[in-house]
């Protein structure tokens, strides 16, 4: 799914006020005419969001953009999964489900004695791709988790969308045919600008790195 989310923050219109006019020209003459960054981010901020170029835009990131992944436990995927690690049932059904065990027979309790022995080590093959798909790109990494942030503020005010747009937003979760990558994506620096306002006057406590 792709939506875009317009930042109304000129100041231009009556009724969609949300940044000063002076702000709007100051950021017009830096960020546009200038080509300029303007992040006027608070002195003390608990949260940071990375901005980082990718070719004519940026990519926002919560956290550091190069970290990386924290890859779970076999124990934690199949519990995030539903199943139960304690119960041999439920560990049967999980291999059936996602390692293809459909005729255990005599290997059954084999199958489900070495799954057992793996419970406490990192996932890696199948269940690492699996979570690399499903659980990293949609939810975990920096750009997933800046796009679920700001996905949850108000970031337009609740304006009727007239005005001059200093900002654009872009929200996409799967950017081609079978992906889940999950990313938030600023125009310009106009629209960084105009988004650090934003999170000041929501008194989020973040600021804005253009790396």
């Amino acid at each position: 799914m792709n939506r875009r989310s317009f930042l109304t923050l000129s100041g231009l219109a009556s009724g969609s006020i949300l940044i000063p006019a002076t702000l709007a020209r100051r950021i017009r003459e830096t960020c546009i005419g200038n080509q300029q960054p303007l992040i006027l981010a608070p002195e003390e901020a608990g949260t940071t969001l990375y901005a980082v170029e990718n070719y004519n835009s940026y990519l926002l990131h919560l956290g550091d953009p190069n970290e990386e992944p924290d890859y779970p436990t076999l124990r934690e995927f199949i519990e995030d999964r539903g199943f139960n690690p304690k119960k041999d049932k439920s560990l049967r059904a999980y291999l059936i489900e996602f390692r293809g065990e459909e005729d255990f027979d005599e290997k059954e309790e084999g199958a489900i004695w070495s799954l057992k022995e793996e419970l406490d080590e990192q996932i890696d093959g199948y269940e690492r791709e699996h979570w690399m798909e499903w659980d990293f790109e949609l939810r975990d990494s920096p750009m997933a988790r800046a796009f679920h942030y700001l996905n949850s503020l108000p970031l337009d005010g609740g304006s009727d969308g007239r005005g001059f747009q200093l900002g654009d937003l872009r929200f996409t979760e799967g950017d081609r045919p079978g992906s889940n990558l999950t990313y938030v994506e600023a125009d310009d620096l106009a629209t960084l600008a105009c988004l650090q306002h934003r999170l000041n006057e929501l008194d989020e406590g973040a600021c804005i790195r253009i790396v």
